[in-house]
C-alpha cells in the first residue's frame, strides 16, 4: 500500500506530465517532463510503506534487484539539469527580460551550471557511494588554490566580465570608445573578452579586465540624438555674423539633422588672424557620424564658395629677390 508521500509525489508527477501535453505550454515542455520524471523516480525509491520501490530494488523478498546506485546517479543528474533550466528561465524573465544579446545571460548560466553540477557530483559521492565528502572538499580546495594561482589572469577577466554584465555599462550593438582610442560597435561580451567591430570592419578583442579598468564612452546611451560638431577657421576680415549665418543656412538643408532639433553655430576662439567656428547639429545615431560630417562639410564648402568666404588663412604671395652678384 502506498503511503501519503508516494501518493503526493505520483500525483504531482502526473500533473506535470499533463501540463507538458498542453499546446500553449510548449516552450516549457522540457521542464515539465524533467520535473515529472524526477518526481516519479523519487516516488519509486525504496522506503517504508512503498511496496513498488521495495519490489524494484529487491529490499524484501523476491524482486528485480535493480542497481540502486544507478537510480541515485540519475536522480542527482536529472535534478541538476532541472535546476539549471529553472535558473536559466529566471534569468530570462528577471535580469534579462528584453535581452537581445544572449551572451550576457549565457555567462551567468554557464557559471551557475558549473556550480550546480559540481554540487550534484558531491551529492553523488556522499549519498550514492557513501564516500566521505570532507576529503573530497579538502582536495578540491587545494586544487582550486593551485588553479587560481595558475589562471589568475583568466579569472580576473572572468570576474571583470561578470561585473560588466551586472552593471551593463554597454551591451551588444552599442557604439563605444575606450580610453586608448579604440572605437567601434560592441559585438559580444563573453567569458574572457569584449569583441568590438571598428568602422574599418576589423574585429578588436579586448580582455574584460582591461575594459573594466579603462574609461569607456558609450555613444549609444542614453537613447536619443547624438551631437555632431564640425570645426573650421575663417579669416578675421570676414564678419563673424556673416559666417554664422552661412553655417546655419548650410545646416538647415541637411537631411542628416534629426527632426525636432535646430543646428547651432557660433564663434568660439581667436587664432592669430583667424576666428574659430563650430557648427553643432544632432543626428539620429552615432553610426551616422562619418557620413553626416562629410555631407555637412560639402554643404559648407559649397555655400562659402558662393558667398566668397574663404576657409582658413588667405594665400600669401612670397617674392624672392636674388642678391646682386658682386
Amino acid at each position: 500500500m502506498f503511503g501519503w508521500i508516494e501518493i503526493c509525489l505520483l500525483s504531482a508527477a502526473a500533473s506535470l506530465f499533463l501540463f507538458r501535453a498542453l499546446p500553449y505550454l510548449r516552450s516549457y515542455r522540457p521542464l515539465f517532463g524533467g520535473g515529472g520524471l524526477l518526481l516519479l523516480i523519487t516516488a519509486v525509491f525504496p522506503r517504508t510503506g512503498n511496496p513498488l520501490g521495495q519490489f524494484l530494488f529487491g529490499t524484501t523478498g523476491d524482486g528485480l534487484r535493480l542497481p540502486r546506485e544507478m537510480f541515485g546517479i540519475v536522480w542527482w543528474i536529472l535534478g541538476a539539469w532541472l535546476f539549471k533550466g529553472l535558473f536559466d528561465l529566471v534569468l530570462r524573465r528577471t535580469f534579462f527580460p528584453d535581452n537581445d544579446e544572449p551572451h550576457a545571460r549565457r555567462l551567468f548560466a554557464d557559471l551557475a551550471s558549473g556550480l550546480i553540477y559540481l554540487l550534484a557530483f558531491v551529492g553523488i559521492v556522499g549519498t550514492v557511494f557513501k564516500e566521505p565528502v570532507s576529503t573530497l572538499v579538502a582536495t578540491s580546495g587545494v586544487l582550486a588554490i593551485v588553479l587560481g594561482l595558475a589562471l589568475q589572469n583568466i579569472l580576473g577577466d572572468v570576474l571583470a566580465g561578470l561585473a560588466i554584465n551586472v552593471e551593463r555599462p554597454f551591451g551588444a550593438g552599442d557604439w563605444i570608445t575606450l580610453a586608448d582610442q579604440v572605437s567601434g560597435q560592441v559585438m559580444q561580451v563573453n567569458w574572457r573578452a569584449t569583441r568590438i567591430r571598428t568602422r574599418s570592419h576589423d574585429l578588436v578583442v579586448i580582455p574584460n579586465s582591461a575594459v573594466s579598468k579603462g574609461v569607456v564612452t558609450n555613444h549609444s546611451r542614453p537613447a536619443g540624438p547624438h551631437r555632431c560638431v564640425v570645426r573650421l577657421s575663417v579669416d578675421l576680415a570676414v564678419a563673424p555674423s556673416r559666417v554664422v549665418e552661412a553655417l546655419n543656412a548650410a545646416a538647415a538643408l541637411s537631411p542628416h539633422v534629426s527632426r525636432g532639433t535646430i543646428p547651432q553655430s557660433y564663434a568660439c576662439a581667436f587664432t592669430d588672424s583667424l576666428v574659430n567656428y563650430e557648427l553643432a547639429f544632432a543626428i539620429d545615431s552615432f553610426a551616422l557620424t562619418p557620413g553626416a560630417k562629410s555631407e555637412m562639410i560639402q554643404r559648407i564648402a559649397d555655400g562659402f564658395r558662393v558667398l566668397d568666404i574663404r576657409i582658413g588663412a588667405p594665400a600669401m604671395d612670397v617674392r624672392i629677390i636674388p642678391r646682386d652678384a658682386r
